[in-house]
């Protein structure tokens, strides 16, 4: 088990003088980012059109997912706020469910990506049973989802069985510093291999559905719009992929390096993980901007709101005048 008493003089800085903005800024990033998930997931699943189809489900996944693991940091920035060398217990929790569930939205892109191509390849193929079409198909898309989720707290376990959690040496509440090399390999071959495993995975896939694209140019009238989609998917695939590429990196350099890199000032570790919380902050949004599907739909809400608004003051204002006569 991870001693406390080998973390305990590096648990002093973690609370220190840094714990009070870092904690602020890490709770109002995080309620935007359930909030906008919140409402990416109502769209998705209250729009008849959206909900139909099967490919926004892994988005959904994503955005749920997303929804988890920024509540813990909500959690996490309560632990770091009221938290103290006596006071470490909701690090602890809060630092299992930041790991749990960072390591599910990790892998979404890569599903998000396989997906769309073994969808849209069966466009130009015959049809015929394959392992990748079958795990794919429309009927395996929640089954397959509820597995990824089940996947990925499984590869916490050994950091769950050797109580692994809480102050993170990069200034958040997930991992506590490693005393063992079979631990931090358990942290490396989880959450960081699905980190970038899924870049790897996503850039895989991008560059066959770009291949697969540029041979069927002229796609039929009937598959026009599966076309369609799935270019706006590319689109935002490729941001929400570079974007953690750059973003997210500080912090898994400085969780899975732990062992090997001089001790900083927690400070600067914090300052340097604060971009990681902007990617996913961007992400529900983008996918409205740049998928038609979505952008439609969004536009049409705001339409109605507005017209509700409008028809409510007009109520009102007639009301006032009829009193008033």
């Amino acid at each position: 088990m991870e001693g406390d008493n080998v973390t305990f003089e590096y648990v002093y800085d973690f609370y220190g003088p840094s714990a009070s903005w870092f904690a602020i800024y890490i709770g109002a990033t995080s309620t935007f980012i359930v909030i906008s998930n919140i409402f990416f997931t109502i769209l998705t699943l209250s729009t008849p059109k959206l909900r139909e189809n099967v490919a926004n489900w892994f988005l959904v996944g994503l955005s749920i997912s997303d929804q988890l693991h920024y509540l813990s940091h909500v959690v996490d920035a309560y632990a770091i706020y009221t938290g103290s060398i006596n006071n470490r217990y909701w690090c602890s929790v809060s630092g299992a469910f930041v790991l749990i569930t960072g390591t599910c939205s990790f892998g979404f892109p890569a599903l998000i990506a396989a997906d769309r191509y073994y969808k849209i390849s069966t466009i130009s193929q015959p049809s015929g049973f394959s392992l990748s079409s079958a795990l794919f198909s429309k009927r395996a898309t929640i089954p397959l989802i509820v597995s990824w989720f089940f996947i990925a707290a499984i590869s916490n376990l050994p950091l769950m069985l050797n109580d692994a959690f809480g102050e993170d040496p990069s200034g958040f509440c997930g991992a506590k510093k490693f005393t063992s090399i079979p631990l931090l390999l358990g942290y490396e071959f989880s959450v960081v291999f699905a980190y970038f495993g899924s870049l790897v995975v996503t850039g895989v896939f991008y560059y066959r559905l770009a291949k697969w694209l540029k041979l069927h140019q002229t796609a039929s009238t009937g598959n026009r719009q599966e076309v369609d989609y799935t270019r706006s998917i590319m689109r935002v695939m490729k941001i929400v992929t570079l974007m953690p590429a750059f973003l997210d990196g500080p912090v898994m350099t400085l969780t899975a390096m732990q062992m090997l890199l001089p001790e900083m000032p927690m400070w600067i570790n914090r300052a340097l993980v604060v971009p990681y919380f902007l990617s996913s902050a961007a992400n529900p949004w983008l996918t409205i901007a740049l998928v038609k599907q979505f952008r439609v739909s969004f536009l049409q809400l705001l339409f109605n709101a507005k017209k509700t608004v409008i028809l409510n003051a007009y109520t009102v204002n007639r009301s006032t005048i009829v009193r008033q006569l």
